[in-house]
């Protein structure tokens, strides 16, 4: 709830993710709701780090909630997750976009 005030600003978005479109059965989703929140949380945890994000995985859905262009890394990471993909692929996919996007901002900050 206290993060939805982050809806307010304009360049903010929210993405929801159906679980149900990923899993035939509730064993699946389980383990696909397992593979995005990872253990210990550290997976969840790590995606919300490396995109600034705020992800929520609740029921049959995951929520993710920040800057437009984040929220879009952030939803093509978990997808590739729900798709099957090894997490070390994802975390790497998420750095070199770090990467990308800090390189914009310090080149955006010398004009």
């Amino acid at each position: 709830p206290e993060h939805a005030f982050m809806l307010l600003d304009e360049s903010s978005s929210f993405e929801l993710i159906e679980m149900k479109d990923w899993a035939k059965n509730e064993s699946q989703m389980k383990r696909l709701k397992g593979r995005v929140i990872g253990e210990d949380g550290k997976s969840k945890r790590t995606i919300e780090q490396l995109t600034d994000t705020h992800i929520s995985v609740y029921g049959k859905t995951i929520g993710i909630l920040g800057d437009s262009a984040d929220v879009q890394t952030s939803r093509k990471a978990i997808e590739m997750l729900l798709s099957g993909a090894r997490h070390a692929t994802v975390y790497n996919l998420l750095e070199n976009e770090q990467k990308k996007k800090k390189k914009l901002e310090f080149m955006d900050g010398e004009e």
